[in-house]
């Protein structure tokens, strides 16, 4: 190693993930509420996170040259800002955090309905691009009331990591532990914004009676505007059956970082078919 990094053509990092989010609140383990849909009325700045592995971790401390770009894209693509900035990176991280953003401090001041993407350069070297979403349904969203969708259904069944046609799906309030492979949340929508085709971003994340997470789902789906009603489905678990043991749980559905409905099911000795 200490030959290989003096190499003028070694590469002293390792991309990891680029992501987007708008709220500036700390969650645990160092993340953000990350989201790629979000609403005109809502939204101050937007920003970008980017993170690498830093190779030269326990070995030296090491300066970088980063860009983060962002792009509004309509019928061709225009740069909305250029953020170029030298950080240094140091021995003791092992995994190097980059956060910038771009807006206003006026909600709905500077970004408007359309199509943007993050770019984010490192070293002179293009890593990744991150697509994100601005909806406009005409109105803020006041608490309790949603001018996008209208939640009609959750339905709860169990089937392989391909999902199960609709057809074929066996609805259940209660689950085999010995035989469960996924747990699929079958999630019928009212599309209450006909007027443009929008994103549609929904969270199902899947937690146990002690409410730790089991596992999250992300769909991210354009909604035409000629659909009166979506039907998503999300589940968690593996081919291999037995990983869901016997416990409460909970399916919780969220949309643009507000929670939408709950669905509560058990895994316990045998499947009980109804509709929670």
């Amino acid at each position: 190693m200490a030959e290989e990094y003096l190499h003028p053509e070694f590469k002293k990092f390792k991309f990891r993930e680029l992501k987007v989010y708008a709220s500036t609140e700390w969650l645990a383990d160092n993340k953000k509420k990350y989201r790629q849909v979000f609403d005109r009325y809502e939204t101050t700045y937007v920003y970008a996170e980017l993170s690498f592995y830093n190779k030269l971790f326990d070995v030296e401390d090491w300066e970088v040259d980063v860009e983060i770009k962002c792009y509004s894209v309509k019928k061709s693509q225009k740069l909305l800002c250029s953020l170029p900035f030298r950080r240094k990176v140091s021995k003791y991280d092992h995994i190097m955090y980059i956060r910038e953003g771009w807006g206003n401090k006026n909600e709905g001041a500077f970004w408007k309905k359309g199509t943007y993407f993050w770019e984010a350069w490192i070293e002179g070297e293009k890593v990744a691009t991150k697509y994100f979403y601005v909806e406009d349904a005409g109105q803020e969203m006041l608490p309790g009331e949603n001018p996008y969708l209208d939640v009609q259904s959750l339905k709860l069944y169990e089937g392989p990591y391909d999902d199960v046609i609709e057809d074929e799906r066996i609805y259940y309030k209660a689950f085999s532990s010995e035989e469960t492979r996924y747990i699929y949340v079958e999630i019928s929508l009212r599309n209450l914004y006909m007027d443009k085709s929008w994103h549609c971003e929904l969270f199902t994340k899947f937690y146990n009676d002690a409410r730790e997470l089991k596992g999250q789902v992300v769909r991210l789906q354009r909604i035409d505007k000629r659909d009166q009603f979506i039907r998503i489905t999300a589940g968690w678990g593996s081919n291999v059956k037995g990983s869901w043991r016997k416990d409460r749980y909970t399916a919780e559905i969220i949309f643009m970082d507000k929670l939408l409905a709950v669905v509560p099911f058990e895994v316990s000795d045998e499947f009980e078919e109804g509709v929670a």
